[in-house]
């Protein structure tokens, strides 16, 4: 591989905030630690069990975070306390059949697997959905795992899974091991977000299933067609592909990049719309085949004597029939998706996105760049944005401010982020160092008491408008509250 393609390799698998695997497990695993806390208070009949399992070490907790079925029940818990429609907790219905001493390093589903296979050992969690144990078969743990797929396929025509033969549990290691070596950080850095591996075949809309990743339905989880697991550079791709959005499922949950969910874009190969959330997940697949396909192209000797020669040509997926793309031509190669996708998210639908988002599209577009010119975006941030002290300062109460109660907090020193969790909101907030400092001030002074403060600590000069923005964020999270007494 060119020096260039290991920079760009490098660039997208070890950023702090979007492309290091073990800096976003750390902040995930912080926020199942929080959300274990917080559902032992407000389910207290299950609380020993949540409890005991937050005190785990990051080894211990690992298994149960990305086991899809528990991760399921836990994420639909969470919701249900966000909406204020607390019923009984499937997490702890699910978690009783979990046995929390095994110590053995697998999860409570991947236990009921015969035989059980991990692809990429010493890589991450991931495991083969091989066959659920007979006599297993009807605990709750294995039918809502099935319950889970069957919702996954709703979209699939004669959607099935396929239990995998020795052959295609072999081309799943053959591909991991190339892809590995091929990007050994943007590559081999999908695989800890990768739990369950499932053979399945199936019709869409626009052809033979070919692969798909979970979500929210079956979290840390991944299809594939297992006619695609004989050549090692496609199953490589496939395990690049929707290991991203499995790694964006993570990213997700520690924080917001659009402001706007329901913001729909008009994407030229798909007859349908995507959601801005969409887009950038499509964004984040396609900078990185950018790189795979660049690299195969000029892939090591040794590698294509051990795995064949790669692609000649990419393979980004038919337009949808009926689409512009289908009757037009154009947008066939991952460059111009690419390009197209990151110039919507930032010169056209900017605004709807928060500025993490921003970052998450002009890191990509960067990093891939040298190999694409053409996707390269340069829109200005916006004013608030670039000059802080532009913005408007707002009114602050003359009687202080101090931390609410009760909030619980998870401090990342490391990522220079606090994780807390107001009751009242019943919702997750990653505070930076600047907000955090904010927070860590409000002890019942004064705004100018707690402003000085924070500028002796140096979080701005006077009358820096970030302050007082930072004190109405708090308060409009429910973390901070005016004195009153």
């Amino acid at each position: 591989m060119s020096p260039s393609y290991s920079q760009i390799d490098r660039l997208l698998g070890t950023d702090p905030q979007f492309g290091d695997p073990g800096a976003i497990e750390a902040r995930n695993i912080a926020r199942y630690r929080l959300g274990l806390t917080v559902l032992a208070r407000d389910f207290p009949e299950a609380a020993e069990r949540f409890e005991r399992l937050a005190k785990e070490e990051d080894a211990g907790l690992r298994p149960f975070l990305y086991d899809p079925v528990l991760r399921n029940a836990f994420e639909n818990d969470l919701v249900a306390l966000e909406r204020h429609r607390p019923g009984p907790s499937e997490f702890a219905r699910q978690l009783t059949q979990a046995d929390l001493d095994a110590g053995d390093g697998l999860g409570p589903t991947e236990r009921l697997m015969d035989p059980r296979h991990r692809p990429w050992a010493g890589r991450g969690v991931g495991w083969v959905w091989t066959e659920v144990r007979p006599e297993l078969a009807e605990l709750p743990l294995a039918v809502r795992l099935e319950e889970l797929k069957q919702g996954s396929f709703t979209d699939l025509r004669g959607a099935r899974r396929i239990a995998p033969g020795q052959a295609q549990l072999a081309g799943l290691a053959r591909g991991a091991e190339l892809l590995a070596e091929l990007l050994p950080y943007a590559g081999a850095g999908v695989f800890p977000h990768v739990s369950l591996v499932g053979l399945a075949q199936g019709a869409a809309d626009d052809g033979e299933l070919h692969s798909f990743s979970g979500g929210d339905p079956l979290p840390s989880a991944l299809f594939v067609a297992p006619e695609h697991l004989d050549d090692p550079w496609m199953t490589a791709e496939i395990l690049l592909h929707e290991g991203l959005h499995l790694k964006q499922f993570d990213l997700l949950r520690t924080g917001a990049m659009v402001a706007d969910p329901g913001h729909l874009v008009e994407i030229p190969w798909r007859s349908a719309p995507w959601t801005l959330t969409r887009v950038l997940a499509g964004l984040h697949v396609y900078s990185h085949l950018v790189l795979f396909f660049a690299a195969a192209a000029e892939a090591p000797a040794e590698l294509v004597e051990r795995f064949g020669a790669p692609p000649a040509t990419e393979g980004v997926g038919a337009p949808t029939p009926g689409s512009r793309a289908d009757r037009e031509g154009g947008y066939d190669t991952s460059a111009e998706r690419a390009g197209y996708l990151g110039r919507q998210a930032l010169e056209v639908h900017g605004e709807a996105l928060t500025p993490a988002g921003r970052r998450f599209v002009r890191w990509l577009l960067d990093a891939v760049a040298p190999l694409a010119p053409a996707v390269r975006v340069t829109v200005p941030e916006p004013a608030a944005a670039a000059a802080p002290g532009a913005v408007q300062r707002p009114a602050l109460d003359p009687r202080g401010y101090r931390k609410a109660e009760p909030v619980t907090v998870c401090p990342l020193p490391d990522q220079h982020q606090l994780l807390a969790y107001s009751p009242e909101a019943a919702r997750f907030h990653w505070l930076n160092e600047h907000a955090w400092l904010i927070y860590a001030l409000c002890d019942g002074g004064t705004p100018e008491e707690i402003e000085a403060a924070y500028t002796r600590r140096g979080g701005g000069g006077p009358d820096d408008a970030r302050f007082a923005l930072g004190i109405a964020g708090l308060t409009a999270a429910g973390l901070v509250e005016p004195v009153t007494d």
